[in-house]
Order: C-alpha cells, then structure tokens, then sequence
C-alpha cells in the first residue's frame, strides 16, 4: 500500500520529534541537573527553541492537512493546549519585547515568578517528550506479565529512576548517598513521608520540585497515569490493557474505564488546587517569599492529598522555626482524609465516573462501612490519645490539647505529618499510632496500610468462624469467600513482613525494640511518622526500609500473586487428616 504525500510528511515529521523529544529530554537534564558554563546554557536555549518550532511545525502541518480542523482540535486537545501555551509565551517574548527575552514576564510579576515561568516551561518539555515516546514505544507494552507483575516493575522503574535524578548536582546542595537518594525516592513514589535527611536542608528547589512529581506519580498511581496517556495519544485503550486496568482499577466494566480514569484526574487536581489556595493564605503569616509561598502551599497539598506526609518545613509541622495556625492544620488533615477515603468513595457520594452511569438508591454498603469506620477511627483514636497524653499536655491549652489529639489521629492512618515530637510521646500513645498506622485508610485510596475493609472483613470472619459458621456476614450481606480468602492472605503476609523486617533490624540496628517495630510499621502502612531513626539506620536498615515501603505501596495482595506461581484448578482432593488445634 503506497502512501500519500500526507501520510509520508506525517511520518517523517514524527520520525523527528521523536528526534527532538530526546534532544529535549538530554536538555532539560544537563540544564538544570548540572552546573554548566554560560556559553553551554546558551546553545540549549538555542536548542530548545528548534525543539519547540519542530513539534509546533507537526502540530500545525497535521492541523492544515487534516479534512476535518475541529474533529482534529477535538482529537488532540492536550497537543492543541501546549500549543497555545507556546503561542501565547512566543507572543509576550518576541511581539511585546523583542530582543529581550522573558523581559515581559519580569516586568509584569514579580521576579519570583520567573523561576515558576521556567518551571512551567519544562514541564512542557518533558510532556512533550512523554507524549512522542509513548507513540514509538510498542516494545514498552509487556504484554506477557501479569497485572501485578506489570504494576511492580512500574513501580520499581518510577523509583530507579527518580533516584537517578534526586543524584543531580543541581538536586541537592551537596553529594548524597545512593542509597539515601533511593531511600527518598521510593519513599516518595510510595506516599510514605520517611526520609533519612532533611528536605529542607539537603535538597534545592529541583530537588523539591522532583520529589513532588514523583509524589503525584505515586499518589495517582503508574497505572492510572498510563492509561490516561492511553486515551488522549492513542484515542483508546487496547483490550488487554483494559483487562489490566480494570483489574488495578476494580471497575465494574469496560465502558466505565475511561470515565474512572477521567474523573480520577479531575477529582484530585481540583482538590489539591483548593487545598494550596487555603493554604496559601494559611501560609501568610510564616514571612516567606512570594514564590516560596506558592510552592510551600502546592507541596503540602499534593502531600497531605497523597497521603505522603512530606515537609520542606526544616521540622515538619512542629512550632519552632515557623509558627503554624490551627488552620493550617485543620486544611492539612481534611486533605489527608480526603485522600483516604478514596476516589471510590466520593464518586459514591458526590457521582462522578462509573456511578454516574448506574441508578441507585442511597449509598453503597463499602461507602456506609468506610464513612462509619474512618470517623470511628479518628474519634477514638483522637480520644485515646488525649487520654494517654494528657500528663504529658496537661499545661497545653485546652484547645491545643484537642487539636493535637485529632492530627495525630489522622496522620497516624497514613499521612506522617508530625506537629508534636513523636520520639517524645508515650510508649501507651505509640501503640495506639501503631494500631492506625496499620488498618490505614480506604480502599483504592492514596493511603497504606492493610485498609479500613480488611480489618472489618477479619474481625467478621473471626466471629463468624468461631461461632462455627461458614458465612462471613457484615450487615444484611454476605462476603464472598474469595475476598475472605483474600483478607487473611493480607493479614499472614504483613505479619511475616514485620515479623522478617524486625528480626533483621533487631540483628543489624543499634536502635531499640520498639523504636524499630514502629518504624517498620511506619513503612509498611506509607505512614511516615518516625520516633527519629530514620537517619542514623545502616545501608541494610535503610534496604529493608526501602524494601518494605515498596510491598506496602503495591498491596500484599498483589506481591502474593506476583510472586507466586499460578496454579490451575485440579478434579481430584486428597484425603483430608485431622490436626490438633
């Protein structure tokens, strides 16, 4: 079949944006990873303009030889948008001062701007590079794995290589261990909040600016991203790959796919941009420029939404460097809730995605049982810890008292933001966070842990069996016994995942029992909270950490299939033998 004039201009044009996306993809690196000469910077400026008028030209060229122009516009809407966003950048640069480049950008905010400017100029670069890879990359679909397998090594690629880029000269204001750089990574991918250093103090705005990215990636999750990219570069999503997705996903049905995955996107960008408006205004009070403010406000957003529990503060949420408002507080724990509860859940309450498409009286049974047990949770915690606490905050105010109660309840499930010292609290107070840390939060969720659900599951199966029944029963519905089966294998993996991780921390750590228990616990439900010794662990401390991280990110469950090896079903029984209990 001989092509067109059209269709072979198209191939060749996208033969060199492919080109150009590695061009800029090596640009952006060098540029703001290294130190580099000024002639040096000079010429990838240069660069990057050529990189620029060549994805316009493909973008333009597609657009005249296309029949119908707004079926095009229509098709493409992410190419169309970053290119009115060049058009609109070349117009104040080269059309309103020319010869001065940016010039109109300076002089119309003020100069912390432009360093947002040029951030947003990158951004476009790498989106721009993402897109033209994903469209030449059909040896990238492994279509032989597993979903849990596919979702791992996703994970484990996200993590190597955003430890690859937290090792840039320009990403931390000196050297960093490797095993530091991966500890912070996978602890950011994860949405858990460890750190073995001080972001404040160790890394630069790019390194920041790195590990909030690699925050957003973790809390939306590599397979909801992907498939994203999917439907908007490849108008669709293939039929395996929809198998996967609505696996991970646990959508009802293929046709509901698209909806989810849209409505995911928009449900937690428009969150987390109210979250950093209340808390730029929350933030009015700690003296801090007008850039560093913006991005503070951002930062903790997407944080408290990921449930990850990272501060740029140099103590977190703690008074002393900075004296926070209670409101600043109050805006960071509704974010963290509503990252807890889960997508799921509000589409339930507020209809968005798949619950739009089915007719419904009132909410669903998961929705009632997450709602009722996340409040249950945070009050009696709350409670719990107050109670415990209270020789110890007794001269605090009242108010004050109550309000540290409450966000060490909801961070505890997940989040690791700390507005008290927890190496200080009570062992007491610290089993009750151990507890919360791991039931986490919902379901599908940003959160860890093994989630409000299986815990309801595994107390109704233990009541249900020792009473001799074959039916788990929760209300006036029966759980199936495949998602029984599914809870206790949750429950014996954790249990032999903390048992393994604190037998050899135990062996290769100098810190206490307790202390290691509560880390461990910390990184198996991507909490964050520390009892401070994150930093002090060795390389083997900090490799189980990391490791344990990562198996809480993923779920047990997934990590029991992907490690197993599948078994398919048998006709026959074995005879059965009695064992004394």
């Amino acid at each position: 079949m001989k092509f067109t004039i059209q269709n072979r201009l198209l191939q060749y044009l996208r033969i060199l944006t492919s080109i150009a996306s590695i061009a800029a993809f090596i640009s952006l690196i060098l540029k703001y990873g290294f130190y580099l000469p000024d002639k040096w910077i000079i010429r990838f400026v240069i660069m990057d303009e050529i990189i620029a008028a060549i994805y316009v030209l493909t973008i333009f060229t597609g657009f005249f030889i296309s029949n119908k122009k707004w079926q095009f516009v229509k098709n493409a809407p992410f190419e169309t948008g970053l290119l009115i966003l060049f058009i609109i950048l070349l117009f104040a640069e080269e059309i309103l001062t020319p010869g001065k480049p940016h010039d109109f950008i300076k002089s119309a905010t003020p100069a912390s701007y432009t360093q947002l400017y040029f951030v947003i100029i990158q951004v476009y670069i790498i989106i721009n590079a993402v897109i033209n890879l994903f469209r030449t990359r059909e040896w990238w679909q492994l279509t032989s794995l597993s979903p849990a397998r596919i979702m791992i090594l996703s994970y484990g690629l996200i993590i190597f290589g955003g430890s690859l880029l937290l090792k840039l000269p320009k990403a931390s204001y000196s050297p960093l261990h490797w095993i530091d750089t991966l500890f912070v990574s996978t602890s950011a991918v994860c949405v858990t909040g460890l750190t073995t250093v001080n972001l404040s103090d160790v890394f630069t705005f790019t390194g920041q600016l790195i590990i909030l990215l690699l925050i957003q990636t973790g809390g939306l999750g590599i397979v909801t991203i992907t498939s994203l990219i999917a439907l908007y570069i490849f108008r669709g999503i293939r039929l395996h790959d929809q198998i996967m997705i609505k696996e991970v996903l646990n959508a009802e049905n293929f046709r509901s796919i698209a909806s989810i995955i849209k409505a995911i996107f928009i449900f937690t960008f428009a969150t987390e941009l109210i979250g950093a408006t209340g808390l730029y205004f929350a933030f009015s009070n700690l003296g801090l420029s007008e850039f560093d403010r913006i991005f503070s406000s951002i930062f903790h957003s997407v944080s408290a939404y990921c449930n990850a529990g990272f501060s740029i503060f140099p103590q977190n949420l703690q008074p002393g460097t900075y004296d926070f408002r209670p409101i600043s507080l109050v805006i960071i724990m509704i974010m963290i809730v509503c990252g807890g509860l889960g997508f799921y859940t509000w589409s339930d309450i507020i209809g968005l995605g798949e619950q739009t498409m089915i007719k419904k009286h009132g909410l669903t049974q998961q929705t009632k049982i997450i709602l009722i047990s996340t409040l249950i949770l945070i009050v009696s915690g709350a409670f719990l810890i107050w109670l415990f606490q209270l020789e110890q905050w007794g001269s605090l105010p009242p108010g004050q008292q109550v309000l540290n109660s409450f966000f060490l309840s909801v961070v505890s499930r997940t989040a690791g933001y700390s507005n008290v010292e927890i190496g200080d609290i009570f062992v007491s107070t610290a089993m009750i966070v151990i507890l919360l840390m791991y039931i986490g939060a919902a379901p599908n969720s940003t959160a860890g842990g093994i989630k409000i659900t299986t815990g309801l599951i595994l107390l109704h199966s233990f009541r249900a069996f020792s009473k001799g029944s074959n039916r788990v029963e929760v209300g006036w519905n029966t759980i199936p016994m495949i998602t029984v089966r599914k809870a206790f294998i949750v429950l014996i993996v954790s249990i032999a995942l903390i048992f393994i991780s604190l037998l050899l921390m135990s062996i290769t750590e100098k810190s206490s029992f307790f202390d290691n228990l509560f880390e461990i616990v910390s990184a198996f439900g991507t909490v964050g909270l520390s009892r401070g010794i994150t930093p002090g662990l060795s390389v083997i401390g900090k490799s189980i950490i990391i490791f344990v991280m990562f198996a809480g990110k993923i779920g047990l469950f997934s990590l029991a299939v992907a490690i197993s090896r599948e078994v398919e079903g048998t006709s026959y029984y074995f005879p059965e033998v009695n064992l004394m209990i």
